[in-house]
């Protein structure tokens, strides 16, 4: 059977012919004339014109994706991408391909549906209601990873509906929270919707356009943000040649993005290398915890020191408990500043507590 998603731009087509099913998002060209953003009132629904006109401006103004380019080779660009640094596992996968519909044949990507449930969905399922979320060192890893990878994609969508929480069981099987059993873990996760990727934004553009390492909680301002960074993976980002990464993009997005995205690369190496400095000298001060990160026991750690956070003061609400982790991504925490009035010591443990922001 094949159907069309819901009523948005671009069409999302959904088959479950054959053995696998699949989706297919419909391709798109960007104009030279980029439609302005409609102001659409809180809770009145959109039309299919108001969803495009949103789609285009975005995909224009804020990721910066040249006029004429497809924008769905972002998306295929951001799995090839994945692949080449080993973290196919929690990247959807794209691939370009034509699909019939009605007699004709359309261009776009093909997609097999994603694993696991989108914290937004999660939320709203009145069987969980009493559970609180717990993260397996390996969800805690891959969030960890996916700041980075996002990062140096350009990714400016990453939102709580675009990370599924794959979970031990389906929703609808899992026993009431009144049993007894009120600790819900997810075991990993899965990042979806790629098409904001890519585009002109150097490392500087994105910090300034959506405060990438100013993530944080009002009742947290004054102290400094922790956000791990996964040792191995940024290792394998360090040890691939220009050569290998322009091998992967050049066929899917223009040079001037190329450039964007090495901008993006040194970017995050000069920030690397000035924390592996700054973690030298700090390595002796009371209460120093890494920020780089490579063992399972190392994680579980850090985990800890994030469950500490997510109860600070008393506050016991399973919602902010998921918010205090490093899974709202739509804002980038790859910086290690310290805020204006911080206490360094204090500092040294403190963990990032990032927002949506939407």
């Amino acid at each position: 059977m094949i159907k069309v998603i819901g009523n948005r731009y671009p069409r999302l087509f959904f088959s479950d012919d054959g053995d696998e099913p699949f989706y297919f998002k419909e391709d798109i060209t960007i104009p030279e004339e980029i439609p302005e953003r409609p102001r659409i009132p809180d809770g009145e629904p959109m039309s299919y014109e108001e969803h495009r006109d949103i789609f285009l401006s975005c995909a224009s103004r804020s990721v910066r994706v040249p006029a004429g380019e497809r924008i769905l080779d972002r998306s295929v660009a951001t799995w090839q991408l994945a692949e080449l640094l080993g973290i196919g596992d929690i990247i959807v996968p794209a691939y370009r391909s034509t699909f019939y519909y009605e007699g004709r044949e359309l261009s776009g990507i093909k997609m097999p549906p994603a694993s696991g449930v989108s914290y937004s969905d999660l939320i709203k399922l009145s069987s969980l209601a009493g559970y609180r979320f717990s993260y397996s060192v390996c969800a805690v890893r891959q969030l960890t990873i996916l700041v980075m990878f996002d990062f140096l994609c350009g990714q400016i969508d990453r939102h709580s509906k675009n990370i599924r929480l794959i979970l031990p069981a389906e929703p609808s099987d899992m026993p009431p929270a009144a049993e007894g059993a009120d600790e819900l873990l997810i075991k990993g996760i899965c990042a979806i919707d790629h098409d904001m990727s890519f585009g002109l934004n150097g490392y500087e553009d994105i910090r300034k356009r959506i405060s990438a390492g100013r993530c944080i909680c009002p009742e947290m301002l004054g102290q400094m943000q922790y956000t791990a960074i996964d040792e191995p993976f940024y290792e394998r980002v360090a040890a691939v040649s220009d050569d290998e990464y322009r091998r992967v993009l050049s066929p899917l997005i223009t040079e001037a993005e190329i450039e964007a995205f090495f901008d993006r690369l040194g970017g995050l190496k000069a920030a690397v290398d000035r924390c592996r400095a700054e973690e030298k000298k700090a390595s002796d001060e009371a209460g120093f915890f890494p920020r780089f990160i490579s063992s399972d026991d190392m994680y579980s750690d850090y985990q800890s020191r994030m469950e500490d956070f997510a109860f600070h003061g008393g506050r016991d609400n399973w919602d902010l408990r998921f918010s205090y982790r490093p899974s709202y991504l739509k804002k980038y925490i790859l910086t290690h500043e310290m805020i204006q009035g911080s206490d360094s010591t204090q500092n040294q443990g403190a963990i990032d507590l990032g927002r949506d922001g939407s």
